[in-house]
């Protein structure tokens, strides 16, 4: 049983967090999932689902699940430029970033189906784009 409460479906608050869905980023989801054999898309979402309660509470993730992606910008407020990490389920991954602007709160930029290992540029400039709109 889930024990992250949906505040609305872009929206999860956790023990330790909260996990907000950036615009766009559902619909990325469901793309993502036209990818995925139509048998197994309800299982992925539930499991995908159990990967953002553990990140909403704060519970430890490990590095194949979670891994760090890529860096984010520069920024301003803390003179410093952070990574992105990806939550990770073959073949689905939802970029995301801790927030230094807002406390306590987890961004997920997008989704994709991604059956390869480098990260595209596209996907770094998707996420450098929702950060500069919510960190800026």
């Amino acid at each position: 049983m889930l024990t992250i409460v949906a505040v609305h479906p872009e929206v999860y608050e956790g023990t330790a967090y909260k996990v907000v869905h950036c615009r766009g980023a559902l619909e990325s989801l469901e793309r993502a999932l036209l990818g995925v054999e139509a048998r197994k898309r309800q299982k992925m979402k539930f499991a995908l689902a159990l990967q953002i309660e553990r990140l909403a509470n704060g519970q430890s993730m490990s590095n194949e699940n979670f891994p760090e992606e890529g860096d984010l910008p520069f920024s301003q407020l803390t003179g410093r430029r952070a990574k992105f990490r990806a939550l990770k389920r073959l073949p689905v991954r939802g970029y995301c970033w801790l927030s230094d602007k807002h406390q306590n709160t987890w961004f997920l930029s997008h989704y994709i189906k991604k059956d390869f290992n480098k990260l595209h540029e596209s996907d770094i400039q998707r996420v450098h784009h929702n950060w500069r709109a919510l960190e800026e």
